[in-house]
């Protein structure tokens, strides 16, 4: 299949989004009508859920025993989240992404470097564990690649990773709230990763907020808005996509990849994939379609690498992993999105309407035990064993019907 080439003489810039908590049955049911593997047998939420519900590594695992049925439910996606709908529409969407089966921290290290060295949280706020795992920031700066990010509060997960805490590393990092300023007067370099702040991030509250998912998808759209009105839209690929499944069902199960041992299951339980996760790729020289091969986060870094022509990462996850490039190329030229704050009119959906295409087989690793981390300068770290498994499953909050 043909696609976009490190050697197409136009410039290239990668921008990737990641929010938070969401499946994809959950968030995108709408999208069955352009030929999704999603529900849409069930009334659509015309309000976001305004709680959090349990979705650490003990949910998870009780939910993947069938013993916890985790939030049920899916919002009315035209309605709520607007702008995302016309993206996964009108570009790329992948309805066979996962993460891992655990909570924040966990996803977003897949994210940025293919490997997670916990299955939890560690403590928020300043310190916390630091690993030397190798980052795609790193790797890509090697490769004549500049970066920034941006990252939430207190520099996570960024903080995590020992080789982004030089000063060097230091200069390429920023405040959230810099990225629209950075994007409107054209200086954002050729790789980012952009976070949200509290509030902003898609995270269910703890306390209720019914604006939460209007803020996080509002801040993502001018954020976007910036980039084309500095004219940067032919010239760049953005990725979005969330963290981990916080809790909400998907009716899809994932590849039982690799596996790591818990009190319940002292040979090991599925931890990859995780949930199915929405990831939805857009620009103006990205393929309009269903991409529903199984993928991981890992994906987004082998992606990466081939969309900058870059060597090897160095880390068997990623560079074995299914790359988006292909769904990339500089002859095609995409509309640009609604300008932020602008009346949306969704595109028709295709007629008829198109059946779910099965995916291909999963050429991964089949209930393998997660290996040790490979990390910077020859090293290993151990495969995390840290995610807590109670023997009873966690309840429902009594606003989800439990």
């Amino acid at each position: 299949m043909s696609g976009r080439k490190p050697t197409d003489s136009s410039p290239l810039r990668v921008i990737v989004f990641i929010q938070e908590n969401k499946t994809t049955d959950f968030y995108f049911p709408g999208l069955a009508a352009w030929g999704a593997e999603v529900r849409h047998d069930r009334p659509l939420l015309a309000a976001a859920p305004d709680f959090d519900q349990p979705h650490d590594r003990s949910a998870w695992v009780h939910y993947r025993m069938g013993d916890y049925p985790a939030f049920d439910a899916a919002i009315d996606n035209d309605a709520l989240i607007p702008f995302y709908s016309w993206l996964a529409k009108t570009y790329t969407f992948a309805d066979h992404h996962f993460g891992a089966g655990s909570n924040s921290t966990p996803g977003h290290m897949l994210a940025v470097g293919g490997q997670m060295p916990t299955l939890k949280n560690p403590p928020f706020g300043p310190g916390g564990p630091v690993w030397d795992l190798p980052s795609i920031f790193l790797h890509a700066e090697r490769g004549g690649v500049t970066w920034a990010a941006f990252p939430a509060a207190d520099g996570y997960p960024l903080k995590f990773y020992k080789e982004l805490g030089t000063r060097t590393a230091a200069k390429n990092i920023h405040p959230a709230s810099d990225f629209v300023t950075m994007a409107r007067n054209g200086t954002l370099p050729q790789l980012v990763y952009a976070w949200s702040p509290n509030g902003s991030d898609e995270h269910p509250p703890a306390k209720p907020d019914p604006g939460y998912i209007a803020r996080g998808h509002d801040l993502v759209w001018q954020r976007v808005d910036a980039v084309v009105k500095a004219g940067g839209w032919q010239d760049t690929v953005f990725i979005l996509t969330w963290d981990d499944w916080g809790g909400y069902a998907d009716h899809l199960p994932t590849p039982n990849a690799e596996v790591v041992p818990d009190e319940l299951h002292p040979e090991g339980f599925q931890v990859i994939g995780g949930s199915r996760l929405p990831l939805v790729m857009f620009g103006g020289q990205v393929k309009q379609g269903i991409d529903n091969r199984w993928h991981s986060h890992a994906s987004i870094p082998k992606t990466i690498v081939d969309l900058f022509g870059l060597g090897p990462f160095g880390v068997a996850r990623v560079d074995g992993a299914p790359s988006l490039a292909e769904r990339v190329s500089s002859r095609l030229r995409g509309p640009a999105p609604p300008a932020f704050g602008a009346s949306i009119t969704q595109p028709a959906p295709p007629s008829p309407t198109p059946k779910p295409a099965p995916p291909p087989p999963w050429g991964g690793p089949s209930g393998v035990p997660l290996p040790p981390l490979v990390a910077n300068r020859g090293g290993t770290v151990p495969a995390p064993t840290d995610g807590v498994v109670r023997p009873k499953p966690p309840k429902l909050p009594p606003d989800a019907g439990g």
